[in-house]
């Protein structure tokens, strides 16, 4: 039985592979739909989550397919990727010396399409205080684009965040625990 992770996320695959599960990359190519307000974002989480492997498993019908997505969530406001960097500075403004929420979603499909489950996890963030040029600095190195909220743990932003209450790999993009867990029931089933 293979392992696909529908992500092309170069952070996910080095949790995976720290684990030691060997897997292949394939992105789902899936649009994703934007928050509601009022909307659960736990449930948003797994919605994308499950969307994104729903797709990949669609083309890997013989395989373990897991799908993931990331979101902050603050004063009732999801955060995704930015969309430049000038959209990274603003969110990064927003964020520091705040308490957020970042949430990580999965969703694990096996063999023939069954699905095996679908989770998420939440960790409160709190960014340090940052002046405007201390921020700008951090964009032009980091460059975060491809971070839910402008920063990676696992990166330059560690430098931003004064304390993490949860699972650190939630933060990277993939709560290891739940991930490892449905793993196991897709090969036992």
């Amino acid at each position: 039985m293979n392992l696909v992770l529908a992500s092309f996320s170069r952070a996910r695959a080095d949790l995976l592979r720290a684990a030691g599960y060997e897997f292949t990359q394939q992105p789902s190519g899936v649009h994703e739909r934007p928050f509601e307000t009022g909307e659960d974002p736990g449930a948003y989480v797994e919605y994308l989550a499950a969307q994104k492997a729903t797709a990949v498993a669609a083309e890997h019908p013989d395989d373990v397919v897991i799908g993931a997505d990331t979101v902050l969530y603050l004063d009732g406001r999801t955060y995704g990727k930015p969309a430049d960097l000038d959209a990274a500075e603003k969110m990064l403004k927003e964020l520091c010396g705040k308490t957020h929420m970042l949430m990580t979603g999965i969703c694990v499909i096996g063999p023939g399409g069954r699905r095996i489950g679908s989770a998420h996890d939440t960790v409160k963030v709190t960014m340090r205080r940052w002046s405007d040029a201390h921020i700008r600095r951090h964009v032009q190195i980091a460059k975060p684009l491809a971070y839910a909220g402008a920063y990676a743990l696992q990166q330059e932003g560690c430098v931003m965040v004064e304390r993490i209450e949860g699972d650190p790999n939630t933060v990277i993009g993939l709560p290891m625990g739940l991930v490892e867990d449905m793993i196991e029931q897709a090969q036992q089933e």
